[in-house]
């Protein structure tokens, strides 16, 4: 069995390394780079680092020496800021879909170039950093999980209040407000979209080439937007429902903590899979200028410039 375990966690660290390596290279090729590209950037360089400071390490508890809590600890420290900095570019890349369709002129300012993408993204990323950090300096704890002992984990560490207020504070501010805050915006663009459409069709007989081609670009990457965002809240909802259980109730249902932990760890492999083969812009890169010796030249249409 530690065999079999051996090779799957393997083969996930190679795949996960490779596709989230893949989707960068890919954005770094674009000629010019957006809010957009920034975000894609900085979500892909979070699931690494959740593989590099969190995976690998427990990893190497489960198979090869879990005496050190320490090392234990880390790694929850890493695989938490990392998770944490994922849902802070999940909500960067649904707000700049949102001021790109409901105020476009306003996109096309502001998004032309790097600047606010830093400002949002550094910020974002010292704030997750700090926040994973408090369990060290006394609010909230990192211990080994029950079950899969070779983890840590800041869930279910303790029911006193110091534990429990740590653990309501994460939910709220890393989970149901995102949640929230992401539906709203994903509502009102899907809204905004509909109402293009309508415009569009008034106006003339039928809509012109390239309005609808400006119109399919924008859905298309809304759609791959939730489908991330959809898929990645999927895999941590069973660990954020087993917090809500621990933080509600007086019982600990250890197994479906150390479960739907390793659940959560598949968004590692399937945001960068959505990337690299159902983006076309995405697989266009990668295959003109990875996979083909003699690349073309680009001769795509870029539509950021009209959409933003």
């Amino acid at each position: 069995m530690d065999a079999v375990m051996g090779s799957l966690f393997l083969l996930f660290l190679i795949a996960g390394t490779t596709l989230n390596i893949l989707v960068i290279v890919a954005v770094l090729k674009k000629r010019k780079h957006t809010f957009k590209d920034i975000m894609v950037i900085s979500l892909t360089c979070s699931l690494l680092s959740e593989i590099y400071f969190g995976f690998v390490w427990e990893g190497y508890g489960r198979f090869i020496d879990d005496s050190s809590l320490e090392l234990c600890k880390f790694a929850a420290y890493g695989a938490t800021f990392s998770a944490l900095a994922s849902i802070m570019q999940l909500m960067g890349m649904v707000l700049e879909r949102y001021v790109s369709i409901i105020y476009p002129v306003t996109a096309h300012s502001y998004f032309k170039g790097n600047t606010l993408a830093m400002l949002f993204v550094l910020p974002s990323w010292a704030f997750c950093i700090v926040w994973a950090f408090l369990p060290f300096i006394g609010w909230g704890e990192y211990k080994r999980e029950a079950v899969h002992t070779y983890r840590c984990s800041v869930i279910g560490t303790g029911k006193s209040y110091n534990a429990r207020s740590y653990n309501y504070s994460l939910l709220i501010l890393f989970f149901f407000a995102p949640i929230i805050i992401i539906t709203y915006l994903i509502v009102r663009v899907q809204m905004e979209l509909a109402i293009i459409r309508k415009m569009a069709a008034a106006r003339s007989t039928g809509t012109t080439a390239t309005t609808t081609r400006i119109w399919k670009y924008e859905r298309q990457h809304f759609i791959l937007t939730c489908i991330v965002i959809v898929l990645f809240f999927i895999t941590w909802t069973p660990y954020a429902l087993s917090a809500c259980w621990y933080a509600l109730f007086d019982s600990t249902p250890d197994k479906f903590v150390s479960y739907s932990a390793l659940f959560a760890k598949s968004s590692l492999v399937t945001n960068p899979i959505i990337f690299v083969f159902f983006n076309k812009e995405f697989y266009k890169t990668l295959k003109r200028n990875i996979f083909q010796r003699n690349p073309l030249a680009n001769t795509d249409i870029q539509l950021d410039s009209i959409t933003q």
